[in-house]
């Protein structure tokens, strides 16, 4: 009866594993901006890294084309790449985005709202492919820096529909012109690091020249999604200068995704090349952050994780990541727990199998040894049967 009672316990706690399992594997495969190096390359095995940069670092678009020229150095160095070979052309093994957060006023007719602001260079929309409802994303190598995507939210309260694609907004009194529409991130973790405004995706220099670079206006900035109605005297008429700031600072974050042969080649690499200073920059390798390995590491320091000393404001989508590491180092555990706890019911009914045992080792021996003589014994037969055919 002790037996099937510990076959039972063990049979739930083996289903446990298996569904944590499942629940980790589905949950990562959500995780859209978290997989770019596993979408990058079907014949190389590739790693996405991040960069998350301090306001105060003054990271601006010269110093990110600074960094593009290293990495490219970099990788014709260690042979991954062809020295002719570019993000721009299309033809480079790896590629990048970096992207800005803050806020602008979004103005259509008599309407003003204002938005949450992501500032976006490179091919942003490669490494956040969100779900599009109309349109399309706009280029990474665009030299016009008026394309904007909104939201459904916002487009709904600017114009009342989402169909608005080639239509424009004002923003600092200069039009820019919708291409396209997306659906926003709604997950849990995700409205938690305060994505639940109005949100447009521009320039990085738009946002800096017409708007505010602001990384923790989701949690300071009270005129987040308020919207207002002017007079008609008041209406803007498009007046604002066209001329966006090329020298703006405020990057807070810098993703790259290219070849990983090895475990953390890719965040190594970047670190050494750049130049990193790592108590100031925090390098998160995406490709590897919700791997077993990485999880049983979060669990031991556990007490320090929510620690936070870097002078680094973390942008929503790398909080969101953040929380489901946090919820699968703790699923792990339990996965941990209950393997710990099928080996010692195993090695029970062992030990209580071999204290009830109706034979001795020399009679297992001698079982064997038997086995053996008839196995050798029936080969030396049919070797003997078939020798001369």
């Amino acid at each position: 009866m002790r037996q099937i009672i510990y076959l039972l316990v063990m049979v739930v706690l083996g289903l446990i594993i298996f569904g944590i399992d499942v629940y980790h594997d589905r949950t990562v495969d959500k995780q859209y901006d978290q997989l770019e190096g596993r979408r990058w390359s079907d014949d190389t095995r590739c790693g996405q890294v991040s960069m998350f940069f301090s306001e105060n670092e003054g990271v601006n678009v010269d110093k990110i084309n600074e960094y593009v020229y290293n990495i490219n150095k970099g990788l014709i160095a260690d042979g991954l790449q062809e020295a002719d070979a570019s993000t721009q052309a299309g033809n480079a093994v790896w590629d990048y985005c970096f992207s800005s957060v803050g806020s602008v006023d979004t103005v259509k007719d008599l309407k003003t709202v204002t938005a949450v602001a992501i500032g976006v260079g490179g091919n942003y929309f490669q490494f956040h492919p969100m779900r599009l409802v109309s349109g399309n994303y706009f280029p990474a190598d665009t030299v016009m820096k008026d394309y904007v995507i909104l939201d459904e939210d916002l487009a709904w309260q600017l114009f009342g529909s989402d169909n608005i694609v080639g239509m424009d907004i004002l923003i600092g009194g200069v039009p820019h012109y919708i291409a396209g529409v997306v659906k926003r991130d709604s997950g849990k973790y995700v409205k938690a690091a305060g994505m639940v405004y109005p949100t447009i995706f521009m320039s990085f220099e738009s946002l800096a020249t017409y708007g505010k670079i602001d990384a923790s206006v989701l949690s300071t900035n009270g005129t987040l999604g308020v919207s207002s109605v002017a007079k008609k005297s008041d209406d803007e008429n498009g007046n604002g200068t066209s001329d966006v700031d090329t020298n703006a600072k405020g990057v807070i974050c810098m993703e790259v995704v290219m070849p990983n042969m090895v475990n953390n080649y890719a965040k190594n690499f970047v670190i050494d090349k750049l130049s990193l200073n790592t108590t100031q920059v925090d390098v998160v390798d995406n490709s590897a952050r919700f791997d077993n390995r990485n999880l049983f590491n979060l669990i031991g320091k556990f007490n320090t994780r929510g620690m936070q000393i870097k002078p680094v404001i973390y942008p929503y989508w790398e909080n969101n990541a953040r929380a489901y590491e946090n919820i699968f180092a703790v699923l792990l555990l339990i996965q941990i727990v209950c393997a710990v706890i099928i080996f010692i019911m195993i090695a029970i009914i062992v030990v209580q199998a071999y204290r009830h045992r109706k034979w001795t080792v020399g009679q297992l021996v001698q079982k064997l040894a038997d086995w053996k003589y008839d196995l050798e014994s029936n080969m030396k037969y049919h070797n003997q049967k078939w020798k001369y055919f």
